[in-house]
């Protein structure tokens, strides 16, 4: 583990934790930048949590301004992986060049400038993510294909056991005074032991690049029907079923773990295996469940480097609720 991790940690999280040190559109620097891009232009905030996206209407364009650790070396492979997959015919943000570079500096930030990509985000209804498997597939198909290295970026939507449990000793130490965080700082430490004994290490699965942050605000449609990828802000070479449990986790992450239709999962994996032309291995299935119920134990144990612990993890509960149930009914990830 990084010995720095904690310190940078920290940093991300310094101003608001629902939006860590994400700049705003007033910001002077990027008020400056847009000016010299698109001087006269409207500016529009696209959203996102990791970096600020803003669309230029006039000029047809979206600076993209990152956190102040993404690395200029981490971007400009994310950018050749963009670029490679868009040779390939996928609908993704290729990078533009402006004043002679793909990679520019905004204040003490790194940006980059994309082409506006028309598009809009489907409903979150079933056939959606059935949908949304099968485009999955698609990219994982041709990620698989790609020789690139690619920096890891710093942080990330899950974490194994181990690290966990080093997170957590922070988050514990920062909620001891509140009575109800404590406690639910006492399960997520429960949790934490019971998905050490179901998890299986990143050695023993498929790995490859993988998109990292998939939902159906980054994998969307075009007004022609062609799907569009957005958002590679947390690409990296991991097992692929990171992908596919991160989505699992959007689907049925709002209601009780005995409300959700657990049934569907087969039909789920199923439009992904036939568009990612590889099955998932039986190592794979078994690894699902855990790797699901990783992500809500992940942020949680993130809570104590955060300007609020105790309500950050009093939020968390209804999704620790999730994990704890998949952590005792693994089958259900099998249909």
């Amino acid at each position: 583990m990084d010995p720095n991790l904690h310190s940078r940690l920290l940093e991300w999280w310094k101003d608001d934790p629902a939006d860590p040190d994400r700049p705003k559109l007033d910001n002077p620097d990027v008020q400056q930048l847009i000016t010299e891009i698109c001087p006269g232009g409207h500016a529009a905030d696209l959203g996102g949590v990791m970096s600020l996206n803003v669309k230029l209407d006039r000029c047809g364009v979206v600076p993209r301004v990152h956190q102040p650790f993404v690395s200029r070396q981490r971007l400009l492979a994310v950018q050749r992986v963009r670029c490679r997959l868009a040779a390939l015919g996928l609908v993704v943000p290729v990078p533009l060049r402006w004043r002679n570079a793909s990679v520019l500096r905004c204040g003490p930030r790194w940006a980059e400038l994309e082409r506006y990509i028309t598009h809009k985000r489907t409903e979150p209804t079933l056939d959606s993510y059935y949908w949304l498997f099968g485009a999955i597939g698609i990219l994982h198909h041709a990620l698989a294909a790609l020789d690139a290295t690619v920096p890891r970026p710093l942080v990330a939507t899950y974490a194994p056991p181990g690290s966990l449990r080093r997170w957590l000793t922070v988050t514990q130490a920062a909620v001891l005074d509140d009575w109800e965080a404590a406690n639910i700082a006492r399960l997520l430490h429960d949790l934490i032991s019971r998905l050490s004994r179901q998890w299986l290490p990143a050695s023993q699965l498929p790995q490859q690049l993988v998109h990292g942050d998939v939902r159906l605000s980054n994998v969307c449609q075009a007004p022609e029907g062609k799907t569009v990828y957005l958002d590679f802000g947390f690409l990296a070479y991991r097992p692929r079923i990171h992908d596919l449990a991160f989505m699992l986790l959007a689907l049925g992450g709002h209601q009780a773990p005995e409300h959700f239709a657990w049934q569907t999962i087969p039909k789920l994996i199923e439009a992904y295996e036939d568009t990612a032309n590889s099955p998932l291995t039986t190592t794979e299935k078994k690894a699902l469940a855990p790797y699901t119920a990783a992500v809500p134990l992940y942020a949680a144990a993130l809570d104590g480097f955060s300007n609020n612990p105790a309500g950050q993890l009093r939020g968390r509960l209804p999704f620790l609720r999730l994990s704890e149930w998949l952590l005792a009914h693994p089958e259900a990830m099998q249909g």
